[in-house]
């Protein structure tokens, strides 16, 4: 699969400038959930629907439940799971910058439904 089917859905815990980044500096599709109207979507109806989608949809999340229905039978979207705590911009642009190439690789060249970051 082509980087470029890959597309990120930015959950609500994560600042909405990431969506941004993925788009300006990676020139990747991404969303955020407010661009999505998820702000009252429960995560598992979020994760049915990017099951669902025509496109590869990788959920990007510090929400742990995501991990967790990476679990599930079926078929299920791909997860992003930034576990990195509390962290500034400048602190998750770092983090961002130095991690994200190689996550792209392994969501687009390997069947691995979850990829971690951490700092």
């Amino acid at each position: 699969m082509q980087p470029d089917s890959l597309e990120f859905w930015i959950n609500l815990n994560l600042p909405s400038v990431l969506a941004e980044w993925i788009r300006d500096e990676h020139k990747l599709k991404a969303k955020t959930f407010s661009e999505l109207d998820f702000e009252n979507t429960k995560d598992y109806e979020v994760f049915k629907m990017a099951a669902l989608n025509p496109c590869v949809v990788v959920i990007t999340t510090k929400d742990y439940d995501f991990v967790e229905m990476t679990e599930l039978p079926g078929s299920i979207p791909k997860v992003l799971y930034m576990n990195i705590g509390n962290v500034t911009n400048k602190q998750l642009k770092e983090i961002f910058d130095n991690h994200f190439p190689e996550a792209i690789k392994l969501l687009s060249k390997t069947n691995s439904q979850l990829i971690e970051i951490t700092n």
